[in-house]
């Protein structure tokens, strides 16, 4: 039987053995314009990965923790219209959520614009928690020509705990998202047993030691959404687009790397 606690006490050892960077040390890696590389692996893979990384890069550090629990709840409108840009492709698109860090407690309204497919725009505004209803606020931020804001509710709720590491002589950070989990009005899917990285880069390097570490397992870059991802398991909608994601996370939950 898959043990997910016994593969985060191995993590939490690794991590331990990092130098700490401070949130005001992270913020010193300057990334102004930046290159995004998605990756999904088996947790299996992550100690290893771990012991490669160490002398290159440095694990952020919050009172005394090195991994954190974030929870976010997504809204949309009641046919998926944002999901449905996401699938079709379409340039201009949005995601609209609360982002809660529950090791704190601190929560922020945001509004993620993928700008002509390339660009990602980010506006934000602290809350005091999670609402079933956006406010007129929040609302304001949220603006696109075929989208009717006034239709947004939640639609999906994603669990995940998260490492973040940032490179010693490269600009270059990462965030390494494991312990994810979906769910809806009616359903709830986990996988312990993945890993989603996301190297962010100042130009894109594949000298960089963790592009590198996943060159050597033959690791493939993916595009990978968190809330497409959900929505296109939990819901009954158009799906074929993200097929390719559905049958890598098939075969690295059984093992067939």
């Amino acid at each position: 039987m898959f043990d997910y606690a016994e593969r985060e006490l191995l993590i939490t050892e690794r991590l331990n053995e990092f130098e700490p960077v401070s949130l005001k040390g992270l913020d010193e890696v300057k990334l102004l314009n930046r290159m995004d590389s998605k990756f999904i692996f088996h947790i299996d893979d992550f100690p290893s990965i771990l012991d490669e990384l160490k002398p290159h890069y440095r694990v952020l550090e919050i009172d005394s923790k090195r991994m954190f629990s974030y929870e976010s709840v997504y809204f949309d409108t009641n046919d998926l219209l944002l999901y449905k840009f996401h699938h079709n492709g379409k340039l201009n698109r949005l995601k609209v959520r609360y982002r809660k860090y529950l090791d704190s407690g601190l929560t922020f309204f945001e509004v993620k614009y993928k700008v002509k497919g390339v660009r990602t725009d980010k506006h934000r505004i602290k809350q005091t928690d999670i609402k079933q209803q956006l406010t007129e606020t929040e609302l304001a931020l949220v603006h696109h020509d075929y989208a009717n804001v006034k239709d947004l509710h939640q639609k999906l709720t994603i669990w995940f705990k998260r490492i973040t590491l940032a490179g010693k002589n490269q600009s270059e950070r990462a965030t390494l998202d494991l312990s994810l989990t979906f769910s809806n009005s009616s359903k709830e899917m986990s996988f312990p047993q993945l890993v989603v990285a996301e190297v962010k880069q100042e130009k894109s390097n594949v000298f960089s030691p963790m592009i590198q570490a996943f060159k050597r397992r033959h690791f493939v870059q993916a595009g990978f959404s968190k809330y497409s991802t959900g929505i296109a398991l939990l819901e009954p909608v158009k799906n074929n687009a993200f097929k390719p994601i559905f049958l890598k996370l098939n075969k690295l939950i059984h093992g067939t790397k």
